[in-house]
């Protein structure tokens, strides 16, 4: 639950409870309706793939036996999404993005405007994943997946972003307004280099038991949360595996207005 910080607890309701506009002129909703789209890699090796969504709630899991298969629904003519994918020698490059936002008023609370993408990823294919996030609810489900790095820009609502054991070596995050949940416990076979910007919210992070860590936390109006056992230099925080584990997540955070909480998975 979000800590009581009444300065963005008032932004982040004036977002998500007024509308946000767009245009002055209104587009009238349609009947609702499911498009499936499946897209093979084509003999990619990796693929480079980017996912802009202005709002709505998107879900993102593994489990695709192509590149990608993908249920979109919505209720305006406006916000089918363009889809596309070529290659280039053995890399791929996988475009899915709602269009800009014309002629409507986007209203969080309204339940009569429907916009829900549920995207499933190849879980063998080597991914460069970037997603461009607006308004509303995020549920990136990342687990297992060959991911080489992710890129997230995050907007108004709350993103939950699940990479246990993945392994990935990059992860830049820009939190925007709302609750950033992310989830790096597991095995990892790699070192990790995350670079994460704070916005009006909170900031919560999961992290494994079996790694060296470090934390560099700057800046920021708010509480910083980390366990029992870090040693804290100024604004660093390393935990004690951090000079001599196979392994090393290593943050660079750029604390915004809000709060910063920091869990250590249980070594079993």
């Amino acid at each position: 639950m979000m800590h009581n910080y009444p300065t963005y607890l008032l932004i982040f309701l004036i977002f998500s409870a007024c509308d946000i506009p767009f245009s002055t002129a209104q587009e009238e909703p349609s009947e609702t309706r499911t498009i499936t789209q499946q897209i093979d890699a084509e003999g990619a090796e990796s693929v480079s793939t980017t996912i802009e969504m202005r709002a709505g709630r998107l879900t993102v899991t593994g489990g695709a036996k192509q590149l990608m298969n993908a249920d979109f629904t919505y209720n305006y003519d406006s916000w089918e999404p363009e889809i596309s994918y070529e290659t280039q020698d053995a890399t791929g490059f996988l475009a899915i993005e709602q269009p800009e936002l014309k002629n409507l008023n986007i209203n969080l609370s309204d339940d009569e405007q429907v916009n829900e993408w549920v995207i499933q990823l190849n879980d063998d294919i080597l991914q460069d994943l970037s997603c461009n996030l607006g308004a509303g609810e995020t549920n990136l489900d990342l687990r297992g997946l060959a991911l080489n790095s992710v890129d997230i820009k995050a907007g108004v609502g709350e993103h939950t972003i699940d990479l246990r054991d993945s392994s990935v070596p990059e992860l830049d995050i820009k939190a925007g307004v709302g609750e950033v949940t992310l989830d790096l416990t597991g095995k990892w076979r790699n070192s990790l280099v995350a670079d994460i910007k704070g916005g009006i919210g909170e900031l919560n992070l999961s992290l494994p038991g079996t790694v060296g860590i470090r934390l560099d936390i700057a800046g920021g109006l708010g509480d910083v949360d980390v366990p029992r056992g870090f040693r804290k230099d100024g604004r660093v925080y390393t935990n004690d595996l951090y000079d001599t584990a196979e392994h090393t997540l290593d943050f660079e955070i750029k604390a915004g207005l809000g709060s910063i909480n920091v869990e250590v998975e249980d070594v079993i």
